[in-house]
Order: C-alpha cells, then structure tokens, then sequence
C-alpha cells in the first residue's frame, strides 16, 4: 500500500478518535465538571483583583474570599432587583387587568364586526372560504386560553424539578469559586503538568490572549449594552412610558443575554398595545425594536473586532454564522471561539489554514 494511503488512513482515524473523544467529553464530562469549569471561570476573571490584594500583603484565601462574596454579591443583588422589577410588573398588570381584558374585548367585537361585513360583501364562494377561514380562527382562538394554561403548568413542574439541580449547580460553582481562586497558581501549574513538555510550550502565552479576549468580549457587551439602554430611554421617554430608566435598563440587561434579545420585551408589548386601540404606542415599540437590532448587528462586529483583536471581516463572518447557528448565543460565542482558534493556529497547536 502507498505510504499517502498509509498517512490518510492513520489520520482519517485520528479524525475519528478525536471526534470521538470530544463527544464523550461533551455527553458525559462536561456535565459532570461544569460546576468547577465555570467556578475556574470566574476565577480567572476575578484573578487581577485576587492579585491586587495579595500584592498589598492580603493572605490569598482571604482575597479570594473577599472578592468572590463580592462577586456573588453583585449577581444576587442583580438578579434579586430583576426579579422585584418583575414581580412589580406583574403585579401591576393584574390590578390593571380586568380593565385591560375588557378594552381588549371590545377591540376584538369591534375587528370581529369589521370582518364579518367585509366577508357578507364579498362574493358567494370567496364568502363562504372566507367564514370557514373566521371559524376556525374563532375555535384556535378559544382554545389558546387552555393550551397556555397547560403550557405554563408544565414549565412551572420543568422548572420545580431542576430547582435541586439547579440550586446544587449554583453552590457548587460558588464554592468552586473560592477553592479555585484562593489557590490559583498551583491549579494552573497541576494542569498545565498534565499536558506534554512540547505542548506546553506552544500554549505559553495562550492564558493571556484568552483573558484578554473574554475581557474583550465583556467590555464589548458592556457597551452594546449601554448602546442599548440610551436607545431604549429615548424611546420610551419619548413614548412617554412611566419608569422609563428602570423599563430600559431590566430590558437592555435582558438583551445583553445569551438567546434572549430586546424582542422579548417589546414585541409582546407592543402586540398588547395595537390590540388595546394604543396604536401610537405600539408602532413606536415595534420601530423601536427595529431601530435597537438594526444598531445591535451594525455595531457588534466592529466592537468585538476591536475589543478581541479580530479582522473586522472575520468578525462579521462569525457574527452572521454564529446568529444563523445559535442565534443571540452564537453572535456571542462564535466570535470569541474563532478567536481561540486564531491563537492555536498562530502557536502552532492546531493547524486549520497558513499565517500569512
């Protein structure tokens, strides 16, 4: 057999090891180690204010305490305010609601009637499709209120029963946190041990292009995300909405998450408003969703391009292929991962195309 068959056989079978060794890794590792993966995260975000400290004589576990409690603290604090904002809402909206209902249904006899002379003026055939179409329209209609019911029902059960994984997950990365943080150094030193003298070596430096990348990454967000609330406070001042601050903040914060974006918040509303007769108000939430995503994917290529160290044309290429893969997650992800592969590349750990 000719040794290029020999060589593509052995690395067709290194593909299929390797590939197959990552989706063990995925299916049953990295559930198992998510906890500590993420505590060494945060970690190694917290890394300069642990460093800060120790250099002004602070014993390392009691830095890492210290800016760990401080950590957790802000996302309690921050996810605590979500959640009051929210309950606020909500419990507005149900005062408010029979009045809401009632408007509502007098909006939707009002459309109702419209139609119906519209369909009783048109031609027979066309008339009789047309009331069959209105029918089971009606019959979808009465039927959302159950189906919404039963929807909710079962996501309250999903919900109650990962609430123990959940809350055990969270601790656990908590913990880690410390553990991790307050020994540092010596974690790095045990794995970077565990890896071959020559591939050691090409990953020298590789810590530091991933910190400043996740920094990148994060100072990238922070400003989308401000973008995103000076955008949503003119509108709604505009609109003149009560609480207009608060209103943008919690939805701008919302955007700022993973899969989540602005239309979470005022599609929905904007819908209740058209159907409420508060037409005004509606075309501006829906211009105003328009106006944020249209600025959201002009302005993330280039702010990740800058703040991660990406060719701006790459970085509008992992943009557009990380939304058509994983939507808002992936416009995130993507960019940093292509990132991380340009640094492997570069070091000479992975070979997927030539430096120039």
């Amino acid at each position: 057999m000719p040794e290029r068959a020999v060589k593509l056989i052995l690395a067709g079978l290194g593909l299929m090891v390797g590939a197959g060794a990552l989706y063990l890794a995925g299916r049953f590792l990295l559930p198992w180690t998510a906890p500590l993966l993420a505590g060494w995260v945060l970690a190694a975000l917290l890394e300069p204010a642990v460093g800060f400290l120790t250099r002004r004589r602070w014993r390392r576990g009691a830095a890492a305490a210290l800016c760990t409690l401080t950590a957790l603290g802000l996302v309690l604090w921050g996810l605590s305010a979500l959640i009051s904002r929210g309950l606020s809402a909500a419990t507005a909206l149900t005062r408010e609601l029979p009045t809401l209902m009632e408007a509502l249904g007098l909006r939707l006899g009002a459309l109702e009637a419209m139609v119906v002379s519209r369909i009783h003026a048109a031609p027979a055939p066309t008339a009789e499709l047309l009331e069959r179409t209105l029918s089971a329209l009606g019959q979808s209609a009465a039927a959302l209120p159950g189906q919404l019911s039963r929807g909710l029902v079962s996501l309250l059960s999903r919900t109650a029963q990962a609430s123990p994984d959940t809350l055990l997950f969270l601790v656990t990365a908590g913990l880690g946190t410390y553990f991790i943080s307050a020994a540092f150094p010596t974690v790095n030193a045990f794995l970077l041990a565990q890896l071959p003298a020559a591939l050691r070596e090409r990953l020298e430096g590789l810590g530091a292009d991933l910190k400043s990348g996740f920094g990148g990454l994060l100072r990238s967000q922070l400003m989308l995300m401000g973008l995103c609330f000076f955008e949503l406070l003119g509108a709604f001042s505009l609109l003149r909405v009560k609480g207009a601050p608060a209103l943008a903040a919690v939805t701008a914060l919302i955007d700022a998450l993973p899969v989540f974006g602005t239309g979470v918040v005022l599609l929905p509303w904007a819908l209740g408003c058209l159907l409420l007769g508060r037409t005004r108000r509606g075309l501006g939430l829906l211009l105003c969703w328009g106006v944020t995503e249209l600025t959201r994917s002009a302005a993330q290529a280039k702010l990740l391009g800058d703040q991660i160290g990406l060719d701006p044309l790459a970085s509008l290429l992992s943009v557009y292929v990380g939304w058509r893969v994983g939507g808002v997650g992936g416009m995130l992800l993507f960019p940093l991962g292509l990132m991380v592969l340009i640094r492997l590349n570069e070091r000479g750990v992975i070979r997927l195309w030539k430096n120039v």
